[in-house]
């Protein structure tokens, strides 16, 4: 993937990496606002009448609802009002009447209180439309986008602590002739029960993603070439279970790629395995063909012709073994 050149996207990304380990703790969050409260009441109280400071609790009410949620911001519109008051009541030039202090208080927490209200529901949009945008609609599975933020994560851990991964690529054999003779409701129906399957026989590290049409991607951290081996002989076999409800044609093609050393972006490593499983279909189908690939490839050239090389060898081991 490559990084973006966009100094304005820069800059939203470094500012969302400092505020990331503040914002993924509501306790951090919650302690920040009541002393911003705090602070801004102290200085409510100092400048009196002369200067309003009221726009300043709408602040941390907005910090609160945003990261911490509805009950979040009326805590804390109620604690910007109650600071009001104190800060009226305790006015070092002159106390406004009791009318006015409580007036005052109210504005604050009534409007604290909507403005707080329509963040916390233009977050819960903002979080759906989030997630709507990385996850495939038919299957619920993470969508092709998705899929290369999980897979650029894991590449960069391999290249740091110099992990073994692997990536495996799932086409349907036939699924054409289930839409064709079935119709298309009954194709999107097998489409989400592989999805189904795919999940429950993989681990929870594991990431499943759908790249689009019966095409499903697998990303598995830390498994080596064995290991690999055998969660794919379990996804086989849950397909096959699937060929009761939709017919015999139902079968799978997969290639799968095991890196010792990392490539150098994601879409090499999702190339490779997509490389391997058309070789899956070339072989006769409904088979994995495995490759892993040498510590010395470092380059995508490198892994493809340690693909091919691997690929041809496997061939011809299979015709001795047939002779």
């Amino acid at each position: 993937m490559s990084a973006t050149n966009d100094p304005a996207e820069k800059a939203g990304n470094a500012f969302g990496r400092i505020l990331a380990p503040l914002t993924r703790n509501r306790t951090a969050v919650a302690v920040l606002a009541i002393v911003t409260i705090a602070v801004i009441g102290y200085l409510d109280r100092l400048t009196g009448t002369q200067l309003s400071v009221t726009a300043l609790y709408l602040v941390p009410v907005a910090v609160a609802a945003w990261y911490i949620g509805p009950n979040g911001g009326r805590v804390a519109a109620l604690l910007a009002g109650c600071t009001q008051v104190a800060a009226d009541l305790l006015d070092v030039t002159q106390a406004p009447p009791l009318v006015v202090v409580f007036w005052n208080a109210a504005t604050i927490i009534v409007l604290s209180m909507v403005i707080g209200e329509v963040l916390t529901r233009l977050h819960t949009a903002f979080d759906a439309e989030h997630n709507l945008a990385r996850t495939d609609a038919l299957t619920t599975l993470p969508n092709t986008r998705s899929f290369h933020e999980f897979a650029a994560i894991e590449l960069e851990r391999s290249r740091r602590y110099r992990r073994t991964f692997t990536v495996a690529c799932l086409d349907l054999d036939h699924f054409k002739s289930v839409n064709d003779t079935l119709g298309h409701d009954v194709g999107d129906r097998l489409i989400r029960d592989v999805g189904i399957a795919l999940r429950a026989n993989l681990r929870r590290v594991d990431v499943v993603a759908r790249l689009g049409g019966d095409e499903f991607t697998m990303l598995m951290p830390e498994t080596d070439a064995l290991q690999a081996q055998v969660a794919l002989s379990h996804v086989r076999h849950a397909l096959k279970d699937l060929t009761t409800v939709y017919g015999p044609e139902v079968k799978a093609s997969i290639g799968s790629v095991t890196f010792t050393t990392p490539p150098e972006t994601v879409a090499d490593m999702v190339r490779l395995a997509d490389t391997a499983m058309y070789r899956a279909k070339a072989a006769g189908r409904d088979r994995v063909e495995a490759i892993t690939l040498p510590l010395e490839a470092t380059r995508l050239e490198d892994f493809e012709l340690a693909a091919l090389q691997n690929l041809t060898g496997a061939a011809a081991d299979g015709t001795e073994s047939a002779r």
